[in-house]
């Protein structure tokens, strides 16, 4: 195989208006309903990252937006009954000075799709709590929120605390972190006080460089790499971190693994995470689809058999995707929502078979066609793609077989930018025992991490084409069933459209193929990246003229 670098996740910072961020602070405190678990949850999340910004353009409000995180982190952890109007005092400080016009903000990855909770990082702070103070560095985005946590648990158990956030910079894979005077003056004093210093974030990840950088900002500021805990949510193998000379410079450190709070909560229930939901869906005697196990979202299914439990985001970033499965249950798509709690939803199980290609129909082709004309017209989003899917296209296919696919840049640019599916393989629909048949999987892949991100319906019409294998009379009927639901006629897009989902598909898998530590999902990951490989090559000869 060739090299496994291809672009499969996309870039999710966006552009938001500081002051549009600070009313939405301002709307969730004014809407905190009696300081309800999740309301202050949700209100900590969005404290969270309107500091992180402030202090990625070291606005003079910074520390007034801080006070604010740590309130609502004491809120959370119930340190002190902490007064709403000192918050909201912290809110009229920081309307009174400039707010940056225009800034970036990229969802933190952790609340978003991983599971990860707040709470994890205070329960981690218990085995620490002997400590004489606490020094917490908070490498943002998501280490604001967690340092801040942290902080709150820390003084729940009586330890003095103290807290700054860094920003690393440089390569992702070789990160570097320069500390400002002031913040250099706070490590001297935490250290001449016999601080232990923890540095918080999610992670490692690939690299473990961020951490590695804040530690060593540390140890150039006289700070004893002793007295320095690194704190994240995975395990940290040195040897496979690939920040230059890594094994030898974490060893230096401590490492601390928090445990998951969800984890524990639904420690009763069968965990359907991982790629197990397919002994579910198909049992021990069918060919299980492939699947990346390490990027799928955390769910449950319950005892009782009643109820499927999936993360689906803390804060506004669940919030967004709970509403897209209310439009999509009351519309008769997908199984009701039974509620949610910390980011978890309770979507109703559906005991049933998962569709194969012989279960394709006219009727059914009518059906996924209304489906994707229903999504075009319920979730339309204002994001502008900026030709990324095309980037994506051209950078893969040159990777994989060395030609270029030119052409394709404006018919990308989608005309109607929309929340896709993304999910539209035949195991994605569910036939019931009644006869009714759900989709299910509808509500988070359209605006995850991963390609395609907010882009034109063609990408759900390319998708059925590629996985249920329409041959060309059926292409046409899904096409012209599509063009009299929705009046849009996807003729001179479809192809583009196509071989874009398909690229994705073989870079996506491949990618898999070199991330999984799962050795029994390595022969599924081949014969799909194989699949997916074969019908680009394909799809790009017969394009012919149109690519060179």
């Amino acid at each position: 195989m060739t090299g496994t670098n291809l672009i499969v996740f996309r870039d999710r910072a966006e552009q938001r208006r500081g002051p549009e961020l600070l009313h939405s602070l301002q709307h969730a405190i004014d809407h905190l309903s009696g300081c309800s678990r999740e309301n202050v949850l949700e209100a900590l999340l969005l404290a969270g990252e309107f500091e992180c910004v402030l202090e990625d353009n070291h606005s003079p409000a910074r520390r007034s937006a801080a006070a604010i995180t740590e309130g609502f982190a004491d809120l959370l952890m119930g340190v002190r009954e902490i007064a709403l109007a000192e918050i909201a005092n912290h809110v009229k400080t920081i309307a009174e000075q400039p707010v940056p016009e225009m800034v970036h903000i990229s969802p933190p990855e952790g609340f978003s799709y991983y599971a990860l909770h707040p709470e994890d990082f205070a329960e981690a702070c218990g085995e620490l709590a002997d400590r004489r103070s606490v020094a917490v560095i908070g490498i943002r985005s998501i280490g604001t929120t967690l340092s801040a946590v942290v902080a709150a648990a820390f003084r729940q158990r009586g330890v003095p605390v103290a807290r700054i956030t860094v920003r690393p910079t440089e390569h992702p894979y070789d990160r570097a972190v320069h500390l400002r005077a002031s913040e250099t003056a706070w490590v001297e004093q935490q250290r001449e006080s016999g601080s232990t210093f923890l540095v918080v974030d999610e992670g490692p990840g690939l690299s473990g460089s961020s951490f590695l950088a804040t530690a060593e900002a540390l140890v150039d500021a006289g700070v004893a790499s002793a007295n320095i805990i690194l704190m994240g949510t995975r395990e940290a193998d040195p040897c496979k971190l690939c920040a230059p000379n890594a094994a030898e410079r974490w060893r230096r450190f401590r490492w601390k693994k928090v445990r998951s709070t969800i984890l524990r909560r639904f420690s009763q229930f069968t965990n359907v995470s991982g790629g197990e939901w397919r002994r579910e869906l198909f049992g021990t005697g069918t060919a299980w689809p492939a699947s990346w196990p390490e990027m799928e979202r955390l769910k449950f299914l319950s005892p009782d058999r009643r109820f499927l439990f999936k993360f689906d985001g803390l804060g506004r970033f669940g919030s967004e995707v709970r509403h897209r499965a209310e439009v999509l249950y009351r519309a008769g798509y997908i199984p009701s929502l039974e509620g949610s709690r910390d980011g978890m939803t309770a979507y109703r199980f559906v005991p049933g078979k998962a569709l194969t290609d012989s279960d394709l129909s006219r009727p059914f082709l009518e059906t996924m066609a209304e489906y994707c004309a229903f999504r075009r017209s319920e979730f339309p989003c204002a994001e502008n793609m900026n030709g990324s899917l095309d980037q994506m296209l051209r950078f893969n296919f040159s990777q994989e077989f060395g030609r270029d696919p030119k052409g394709s840049e404006r018919i990308l640019q989608p005309t109607s930018a929309t929340i896709v599916d993304g999910r539209m393989q035949p195991h994605e629909w569910i036939a019931g025992d009644r006869g009714e048949i759900f989709k299910i999987d509808a509500c988070t892949h359209g605006d995850d991490h991963f390609f395609p991100g907010p882009t034109d319906i063609a990408w759900d019409l390319a998708g059925i084409i590629v996985e249920w294998r329409l041959p060309p009379d059926a292409r046409e009927f899904l096409l012209s069933a599509f063009h009299k639901r929705s009046g849009v006629d996807m003729t001179e897009r479809i192809d583009a459209f196509t071989l874009a989902y398909t690229v994705f598909r073989l870079a996506f898998y491949k990618m898999a193929l070199g991330g999984t530590q799962v050795e029994a999902e390595k022969p599924r990951l081949r014969s799909a990246y194989d699949y997916y490989r074969r019908s680009a090559w394909e799809l790009f000869q017969k394009l012919g003229a149109k690519c060179t």
